[in-house]
């Protein structure tokens, strides 16, 4: 057995009161830098036996570039076994593209495992006012709960929404209300995941009496959520 691998076997029988954080710190070392295909599968099993969220970062780096297939079937055993939903977006690359069958079927079955994708609904900013934005923001989290995904307080994916434009022009005997909304996501790890801009236009004959011109653009703004969250879905893989 090669002096490496006898390092890691002995993280396992070391006594309790070693401190365990050093422990984790060799096993992230030695998965994210040892030249052994061994050594680095080892230290991707203890870091999930033991589900270290701090090495969550290093189990997606092996997820997504170690050249072993052994390597990336231990690390996405660990996030499988860690359970945080910022790994969500490696372990659907992996189910959808690994070269290896086995990396494949064990991703999906993580992906699976951690449930629902959950976003935080950061409050909107731009145009249109108070109710306009607070529409938006209503609208979108009606449209991803309607998809079937959690919508939480804090944590999960952030999405950071933005209002450009309200514009009601009244003529020729009817009025038409153009809305346009932006909406970014951005992964648990501050990483941009999408980018997208969605509209809508709602028409009504004769003029609407300024006191319901919220509620018509109220309704503009839900169609061009549901637009924005189905592109959301597409952009993510989470049809």
């Amino acid at each position: 057995m090669g002096r490496r691998s006898v390092v890691l076997l002995v993280l396992l029988a070391l006594p309790i009161a070693v401190r365990a954080e050093s422990q984790v710190d060799t096993a992230i070392s030695a998965l994210r830098k040892d030249s052994s295909m061994k050594v680095r599968t080892q230290a991707a099993i203890i870091l999930g036996q033991r589900t270290v969220v701090e090495a969550v970062s290093a189990l997606r780096e092996a997820v997504a570039t170690d050249p072993a297939a052994a390597v990336r079937l231990a690390a996405v055993g660990a996030l499988g076994k860690i359970r945080d939903r910022s790994a969500r977006p490696t372990l659907r690359a992996a189910a959808d593209a690994d070269p290896d069958a086995a990396v494949r079927k064990a991703a999906q079955r993580a992906v699976e495992d951690l449930g629902p994708m959950s976003f935080s609904i950061d409050e909107p900013g731009g145009t249109g006012g108070a109710f306009a934005r607070g529409a938006l923001r209503d609208a979108l989290a009606q449209q991803l709960r309607e998809r079937g995904f959690a919508v939480v307080d804090s944590g999960g994916m952030r999405l950071k929404s933005s209002v450009l434009r309200v514009d009601v022009d009244a003529k020729g005997g009817k009025t038409v209300i153009a809305v346009k909304a932006s909406l970014v996501a951005v992964d648990d790890d501050g990483r941009m995941a999408a980018m997208l801009e969605g509209g809508a236009r709602l028409s009504a004959t004769g003029a609407i009496p300024e006191a319901k011109i919220g509620v018509y653009s109220a309704k503009a703004l839900e169609a061009t959520a549901r637009t924005l969250c189905e592109d959301l879905a597409a952009k993510l893989g989470e049809r």
